[in-house]
C-alpha cells in the first residue's frame, strides 16, 4: 500500500462504516440532540509502508482545565489493531460536548517484524480528528472519515498541538479561555496532512499556501526508523539520545521525541537527519540538512503588496496592513487561521487608506490603520466596512502617521513624525491629544510604540531613546526619555520592555522605570552562521530597528538578517531569519535563527504560531506552534490584565 493513494480496503471500510451508519439507524429514529454517543469509526495504524498489528488504538478528548491537562479517554476497552493494521471503533465513545477537540492514539504492536509476539513499546502515533458535531441526532465524528495513523500524520498533529501538550499523547489540554487556539491547532493538522490517507499535502487546501511536504515527510522517515523495530536498538536509542532536553529526562516513545524537537528545533539538527533510513518511506524528502527543525507555511497572493504590519484579532485571524506600490493603492488582507483569504482577491480598501504604516485591533474586533499617504488613520469594522468615513479621521496634528496601538478602553495611539508628536484618538475618532498632539520629552521622530498593563505608552522617541507617556500623556521617562539605542518595542507579563537593538546587532530589555535589565550592550543576537562556516561573516538585526514579537512564556522572537561573505568579501548567502530569546536574554534558536522567514513584522496567535511578514517577496510565513499562546488582540490584554500571558 503506497501513502498518498486509498487503498482497496480502505475504501471498503470507508463503504462499509457508511453503510453500518445507515443500518444502525442514524438515520431512522431520532435521538435527543442532547445524546453524545459516537458513530462507528475505521482505520488503519501503519509504520512508513508496513501494517502495525496488535497496537493498542485509544480515542481522547483534549482537557479545557489547563494547559497540558489529562485528556479524557473515550473508550472503555481500547481496540486493537488487526493482521493489516486496521482497526474499527463501533460507537462505543461519547464526545463530552459538542465542541470536544478528539485525537486518535495508537501505542505498541508489531511493525511487519517475523517474530511472533513482538512489541515495539517505543512506538507512539496519532492523528488529530478535530470537534465532535451533530449529526442526525448525535453529536459524533464523521462516520465517513477513514483515519490514517502513521509517521506524517504524528508529525503534523504533534507540531500543530505542541502548545497544548505536556509530556506525552495523554496530556493534550488548554485553558477555560482559550478554547478558540486549540481549536484552530486542531484545524491546523488539515494544513499540513491528509488524515484519510496519511500523505504529507504539497499545498494547503484554500490553494495559497506552500506546505514543507519534503521535511514532514523527513521527520516522518526519521521516526519510522523507530517505529519500524522492536523499540530496543540503536534506530531508538538514537533518537531517544538525540531528543533529550538538557537536563531533561529522555523520552520513551516516538510521540515524546517528537515534542522534545518541536520545542527545541535547533537542537541535534544534523544528529536527527542521519536517523533517516536509506530506503525512506516517505518521499519526497529534504536532500541536505535543514538549518532547523520548525515547520513553516508560506502563503502568497491574497493581494500581499509590500505588507508592512500584522495584528492578530480574538479569532486568530491574521490582519496585514499593505504599504501598496503607489498612492491609494494601500489594502488590508484578513486570513483565518488556515490562511484562507477573507478579504477577496484585493483585500479591504477604501477610506482614504494611502501608504499605510500600521494596524491594531480593538477589543471590539475593529481593525484601525495608520497611513501616512493621506495623513489619516482608517477604521474598519471585523468584515472590512470602513468605518471612519471615505477620508479617514485626521486632524490633531496627523501629517505623517507611523505606528499606532490600541489601549484597553479602545483608543488610539499614534506616532506621528510629521508633527514629531503622539496622537489619541477615541474609539470614534475624536481627537483627545489637543489640535498638536503630546509633544516633547525627547520625541524627534517617532516610531513604533507599544501599550502596557497600566495602559501606558512606549515610543521609539528617536534613534537613541524610548519615551513613557502616561495613559493621559503626561511624559514620564524626563525631558530626553530613557536613553537606549533600539526600537520595535514589546512588552511582556512582568511589563518588562524589550527593544530590538538595530545596528548594535542586540536587544535591550528595560524594567518598567526605563533601567536596562539587560547588560548595558544588550544581549547579543548576532551569531556564527550554521554552514558553512566562512572566514568572513556579518549580521544584522534586520531593517535596522527590526521587527520584534514576545510570546506567553516570556520568550522573545526577534528579526534578524544574516549575511555570509567569503574571504575575498564576496557574498555568498544572504537569509532572514528571527532569533528566539529566552527571558535572561539567552539564544535558543541555534547558530542562525529560524530561517527563512518573513522579516517586516511578527506576530503570535492563541494557537502558538508566529506569523512572519516579508516585504520583499509579497508573502507570509507561519511557523507552526514554535512559540507559547499569547492573548489576542493586545488591547485585550491591556484591558485584562493579560498582556503577554497565555490565554
Amino acid at each position: 500500500m503506497m501513502i498518498g493513494s486509498v487503498s482497496f480496503v480502505r475504501l471498503s471500510c470507508i463503504f462499509l462504516s457508511s453503510l453500518t451508519f445507515v443500518l444502525l439507524g442514524c438515520s431512522g429514529s431520532q435521538t435527543s440532540t442532547n445524546s453524545l454517543v459516537g458513530a462507528k469509526l475505521q482505520g488503519s495504524v501503519y509504520g512508513g509502508q508496513q501494517p502495525v498489528s496488535g497496537a493498542t488504538i485509544q480515542l481522547y478528548a483534549a482537557a479545557t482545565t489547563g494547559y497540558g491537562a489529562a485528556a479524557t479517554s473515550l473508550l472503555t476497552s481500547p481496540v486493537v489493531t488487526d493482521a493489516t493494521g486496521s482497526f474499527s471503533i463501533t460507537g462505543d465513545y461519547t464526545c463530552p460536548n459538542a465542541t470536544s477537540q478528539l485525537y486518535i492514539v495508537a501505542t505498541g504492536g508489531n511493525p511487519g517484524l517475523p517474530t511472533p509476539g513482538t512489541n515495539n513499546s517505543a512506538l507512539a502515533l496519532m492523528t488529530a480528528l478535530g470537534p465532535c458535531a451533530l449529526r442526525k441526532g448525535h453529536y459524533t465524528l464523521d462516520p465517513n472519515l477513514f483515519i490514517a495513523i502513521n509517521e506524517t500524520t504524528t508529525v503534523a498533529s504533534v507540531y500543530s498541538l505542541s502548545a497544548f501538550m505536556s509530556g506525552d499523547a495523554t496530556h493534550v489540554g488548554t485553558s477555560s479561555t482559550n478554547a478558540v487556539g486549540l481549536a484552530n491547532s486542531f484545524e491546523a493538522v488539515n494544513n499540513l496532512v491528509n488524515i484519510t490517507t496519511g500523505a504529507a499535502l504539497a499545498t494547503t487546501p484554500a490553494g495559497n499556501g506552500v506546505v514543507p511536504q519534503g521535511e514532514i515527510n523527513t521527520l516522518g522517515n526519521i521516526l519510522s526508523a523507530c517505529v519500524n523495530s522492536d523499540g530496543t536498538g540503536a534506530s531508538c536509542g538514537g533518537l531517544f539520545a538525540a531528543t533529550t532536553p538538557t537536563g531533561g529526562t529522555a523520552p520513551t516513545d516516538t510521540i515524546q521525541a517528537l515534542l522534545n524537537i518541536t520545542r527545541s528545533p535547533a537542537n541535534n539538527v544534523s544528529t536527527l537527519f542521519a536517523l533517516s533510513p536509506a530506503s525512506a518511506p516517505f518521499q519526497p524528502t529534504l536532500s541536505s540538512v535543514p538549518n532547523d527543525w520548525t515547520l513553516g507555511v508560506t502563503y502568497t497572493g491574497a493581494g500581499l503588496s509590500h505588507p508592512i504590519a500584522m495584528a492578530i484579532d480574538a479569532s486568530g485571524n491574521v490582519w496585514i496592513a499593505n504599504n501598496g506600490t503607489a498612492a491609494n493603492t494601500s489594502s488590508v488582507v484578513e486570513l483565518n487561521n488556515t490562511g484562507t483569504v477573507l478579504s477577496g482577491a484585493s483585500g479591504y480598501t477604501g477610506g482614504g487608506m494611502s501608504f499605510a504604516e500600521g494596524i491594531a485591533i480593538d477589543p471590539s474586533g475593529n481593525a484601525w490603520v495608520s497611513a501616512y499617504g493621506n495623513s489619516n488613520v482608517v477604521k474598519m469594522s471585523s468584515s472590512g466596512a470602513i468605518l471612519s468615513g471615505p477620508n479617514g479621521y485626521t486632524g490633531g496634528g496627523l501629517s505623517t502617521p507611523n505606528s499606532i496601538a490600541i489601549d484597553g478602553a479602545g483608543d488610539a495611539w499614534v506616532s506621528d513624525l510629521g508633527s514629531k508628536s503622539i496622537i489619541k484618538l477615541d474609539n470614534s475618532g475624536t481627537i483627545l491629544s489637543g489640535p498638536s498632539g503630546f509633544t516633547g520629552g525627547g520625541l524627534t521622530d517617532p516610531t513604533s510604540l507599544a501599550i502596557d498593563r497600566a495602559g501606558s505608552v512606549w515610543v521609539q522617541g528617536g534613534s537613541n531613546n524610548i519615551v513613557k507617556l502616561s495613559n493621559s500623556g503626561v511624559i514620564l521617562s524626563g525631558s530626553m526619555g530613557y536613553s537606549v539605542r533600539g526600537g520595535s518595542p514589546a512588552l511582556d507579563a512582568s511589563g518588562d520592555l524589550w527593544l530590538s537593538g538595530g545596528q548594535l546587532f542586540v536587544a535591550f530589555e528595560l524594567n518598567n522605570s526605563g533601567s536596562l535589565i539587560s547588560p548595558a550592550g544588550g544581549y547579543p543576537t548576532c551569531v556564527a552562521p550554521f554552514f558553512p562556516p566562512p572566514p568572513i561573516q556579518t549580521c544584522n538585526v534586520s531593517f535596522g530597528a527590526g521587527p520584534i514579537a514576545i510570546d506567553g512564556s516570556g520568550n522573545v522572537f526577534i528579526g534578524t538578517a544574516n549575511t555570509y561573505k567569503d574571504s575575498q568579501g564576496h557574498l555568498i548567502s544572504n537569509s532572514f531569519g528571527v532569533a528566539e530569546l529566552n527571558q535572561s536574554g539567552t539564544i535558543i534558536s541555534g547558530p542562525s535563527g529560524y530561517v527563512p522567514t518573513g522579516s517586516t513584522a511578527y506576530a503570535i496567535d492563541g494557537s502558538g504560531n508566529l506569523w512572519a511578514e516579508n516585504a520583499a517577496g509579497n508573502n507570509l510565513t507561519e511557523l507552526i506552534g514554535v512559540a507559547t499562546p499569547v492573548v489576542t488582540p493586545f488591547s485585550v490584554g491591556v484591558k485584562n490584565g493579560t498582556l503577554g500571558s497565555r490565554p
